[in-house]
């Protein structure tokens, strides 16, 4: 109830007031190099105060420690006076629900429990092959984020995440050496397997000890799920409202025209198994539904929070989120991903190319989401007859990110999802390959 009675405390002084609480407690246990087991511990909390008040906003955060009733008045000064600089609104900037909601959840994983999986992946690791000559890190981290946001409306939302990752880096030597790095995560302990973390972090390494070169020529690929998650958390911006309203995105007039290949449907959700984004209210208190945002192709819709969807005429798709309580709400992804298959399992996606399977991406960093231009190093597997032959690597796959979109032939059935993001393998004609 902290937040409502901040807001009591503001709002005879100004027309509007907005509070958000956010507390967090994350964990991290790690095994470097087989013998240096540690553990650390971090708690946040604070609070975020937006408020209007004769049509100008501002914004103030502060510390939620046992002397935070002190600063109240103080931060409250703070306001007034930066409020008397701010240009005036151009819309609405806050949430009007009204509703009231509360759910807490949280995790419960003993310590050991936690140290004994940590302690497996790094024997499945070491073990999988005479070529691992070192596992130079495992590591398990949990989250537990709580949030509340109550407003001069009568909205008081209380909700809940949980967020646990895992991953494996190995070294392998066989004459060369090289680096093999693996995680998942998901918004429980038990929904984690370990083994298959440490295994695939081990046979890519593995993978990278001989590999073949590869001539310059156009073909056929298949980017692995993994890779096209990066690619498609890069370029989550372009569906961002406020890259509408500052002209930043090639799709702005592009509503309802066929812009990707028939093969990709988009959809943020608000609710998929074990994800830990999947939270029933936005970082505005706005309720949450899911938003198809390309359906087979077709631009459906782009993603807001209440400024812009007010600013666009559009309706709210509830995807405020903000970076913590420090920060006002921007637009982001909760479980933004490309719908995988229903019929094409991986393995028959991969019988229909013959190519290259592209499993690791360098310099995307690079890349430029307004223009989609790209040029990233690729290493990954020649496929020939549904077989995985040479491994290849320190390749150049340059083009255009609305090029490739429109040249998806296949996509598979199985997924792979980091933080708020997720991707099938994606298979791609006609691309031009820079090697030898």
């Amino acid at each position: 109830m902290i937040a409502e009675k901040i807001v009591s405390n503001l709002e005879n002084k100004f027309d509007i007031v907005e509070v958000y609480i956010e507390s967090t407690k994350s964990k991290e246990f790690e095994l470097k190099n087989s013998k240096e087991f540690s553990k650390s511990l971090s708690i946040d909390k604070g609070c975020g105060i937006r408020v209007v008040k004769n049509s100008k906003e501002a914004f103030a955060y502060m510390s939620l420690d046992d002397n935070y009733k002190n600063n109240i008045d103080k931060i409250t000064d703070d306001i007034l006076l930066s409020i008397e600089l701010s240009k005036k609104l151009d819309c609405d900037i806050l949430n009007k629900n009204r509703e009231r909601y509360a759910r807490s959840r949280g995790i419960s994983v003993k310590d050991n429990k936690i140290k004994n999986k940590i302690y497996l992946m790094d024997d499945v690791a070491k073990n999988f092959d005479k070529k691992i000559v070192d596992v130079k890190g495992a590591s398990i981290a949990f989250s537990e984020q709580k949030f509340e946001i109550a407003n001069s409306y009568g909205m008081n939302i209380k909700d809940s995440k949980t967020y646990v990752s895992s991953s494996v880096s190995v070294l392998a030597q066989d004459k060369t050496a090289d680096m093999g790095w693996y995680s998942l995560d998901a918004d429980n302990f038990e929904a984690i397997d370990f083994e298959y973390i440490a295994q695939e972090a081990s046979s890519r390494a593995l993978n990278k000890l001989h590999p073949q070169s590869i001539s310059t020529k156009k073909y056929s690929i298949i980017l692995s799920s993994d890779v096209f998650t990066q690619i498609l958390a890069h370029f989550f911006p372009i569906f961002d409202g406020y890259s509408v309203i500052n002209n930043t995105t090639y799709l702005k007039d592009k509503m309802n025209d066929k812009i990707f290949s028939s093969e990709i449907t988009i959809e943020d959700s608000v609710s998929l198994k074990n994800r830990p984004n999947s939270v029933l209210f936005d970082a505005e208190g706005q309720r949450r539904n899911n938003t198809v945002v390309v359906k087979n192709g077709v631009l459906k819709s782009f993603l807001h929070n209440t400024y812009t969807s007010k600013m666009l005429n559009m309706k709210n798709s509830a995807n405020a989120k903000r970076a913590g309580y420090a920060s006002s709400p921007k637009v982001g992804a909760f479980n933004f991903h490309i719908k995988p298959s229903k019929k094409t399992k991986k393995e028959s996606l991969i019988s229909q190319i013959d190519g290259l399977y592209i499993s690791e991406i360098m310099g995307l960093h690079m890349a430029n989401n307004i223009s989609g231009d790209f040029s990233l190093g690729v290493s990954g597997f020649f496929i020939h007859n549904g077989e995985f032959l040479s491994y290849f690597k320190s390749a150049t796959f340059a083009g255009n990110f609305f090029d490739i979109m429109t040249k998806i032939i296949g996509i598979s059935d199985n997924m792979y999802f980091s933080g708020s993001f997720g991707s099938p393998d994606i298979a791609i004609a006609d691309c031009v390959i820079g090697g030898e």
